[in-house]
């Protein structure tokens, strides 16, 4: 009779410390967060100096985070298995009989792999096409979900922490914060469905409806915080606002052409979108409908994130396609230096389809709140999931 490959040890853990982060989730932390900063580090320099070679300081960033993460997280489940088996025989996941962990720490190790399988990739890809017409290229997309599950795997691990002490308000912290690092993740993934063009446009605010709330929701439902899904979106909205205003201080000049303009200075990503105030929305939802059927609270949920993001972002887009937007502060004058130098100069117009503005909002009404209620949905089951995580 065949055998499950992965068979939960037991479904008690043995204690943690209290009030402390453990190593191996402080180790995989730190790893996240080097692979954000060094995956948006890696598209400034793909906008600003071109593909020059695979030992750029951004990667090497990347699988620093990702080694780093799977290191932790092997040595973690050789002391569970071996060094330390009698403790441990209880804590975590069990693989093939022999190995024990964390599941959080399974994650990260399998998005580890997955990174480093990319690399060589990526570098054969580069050297066969060239640069990237688009982010989601064959071997970004295997390193997307490699980093997606180390990601995850701290964000189950920081829960599991949290978990074993509800009343660690650090836990609940890193819990939030790993929660921004995957919601910055994920819209970096959909950065070709956010520039300012699209923000009348009812794609812009389907793909918004159908990401979104589904890491929001999550981690509100994840976190002990009094306002996790709000602290999961300021941590995005810091963490975009700081590449932002920090990348443009650096000199840079392209070396690949073809070379549509003149750039002397490092091209950060767009500024963050406003997912605050619907971030609000979604903790206030979650407080006032617990215990309500799922379905009805992802409906509230789903309408609550398009309805709040919508009032906001529809003219906020309208401001950053103004000379204002163009500071520095909002980042609207920078562009990749293969845009032609007439991109930076007269109006921004917006992509519209036909019909115009109206069409645009009845669709996202409809389109972007039904994107919105199924992407709140998966957010309960995964946020109600790790809530029970415990090992």
């Amino acid at each position: 009779m065949a055998t499950s490959l992965l068979t939960p040890a037991a479904t008690t853990r043995t204690a943690a410390p209290a009030r402390d982060l453990p190593l191996h989730l402080t180790a995989v932390v730190v790893g996240a967060t080097s692979i954000l900063i060094g995956l948006i580090w890696d598209i400034s320099w793909h906008m600003t100096i071109g593909r020059d070679t695979f030992w750029t300081p951004a990667h090497m960033a990347i699988y620093f985070g990702g080694t780093l993460a799977g290191l932790s997280c092997g040595a973690r489940v050789l002391a569970n298995s071996f060094w330390q088996r009698d403790a441990h025989a209880t804590d975590g996941v069990r693989l093939w009989k022999f190995f024990t962990g964390p599941i959080g720490g399974w994650i990260c190790i399998w998005g580890a792999f997955a990174m480093l399988t990319s690399a060589p990739f990526d570098d054969w890809w580069h050297g066969a096409y060239g640069l990237d017409v688009q982010i989601l290229s064959p071997p970004h997309v295997i390193l997307l979900c490699g980093l997606l599950g180390i990601l995850v795997g701290a964000q189950t691990m920081a829960v599991s922490a949290q978990n074993t002490d509800g009343d660690s308000t650090a836990r609940a912290t890193v819990v939030a914060f790993a929660s921004g690092v995957l919601l910055t993740l994920a819209a970096i993934a959909v950065t070709e469905y956010s520039d300012v063009q699209v923000m009348h446009n009812s794609i812009f605010y389907i793909v918004a409806g159908g990401v979104y709330p589904l890491f929001l929701v999550a981690a509100s439902r994840a976190s002990r915080l009094r306002w996790p899904a709000t602290a999961t979106a300021a941590f995005y909205m810091v963490i975009m606002a700081a590449q932002l205003w920090i990348l443009q201080l650096f000199e840079a000049h392209p070396k690949l052409g073809p070379i549509g303009h003149d750039v002397t200075h490092m091209v950060p990503m767009n500024f963050p979108l406003l997912l605050i105030v619907p971030a609000i929305a979604i903790d206030l939802v979650l407080r006032r409908m617990h215990g309500r059927n799922g379905w009805l609270t992802s409906f509230v949920l789903g309408l609550s994130f398009v309805l709040a993001f919508l009032a906001l972002q529809w003219p906020f887009g309208s401001f950053l396609a103004t000379d204002i937007g163009r500071h520095p502060f909002f980042g609207g004058a920078f562009a990749p230096y293969s845009a032609p130098a007439e991109y930076l100069t007269g109006p921004r117009e917006f992509w519209m389809e036909d019909g115009g503005a109206m069409v645009a909002l009845v669709k996202a009404m409809s389109w972007g709140v039904l994107a919105a209620v199924i992407s709140s949905r998966v957010g309960l089951w995964w946020g109600n999931w790790l809530r029970e995580v415990k090992r």
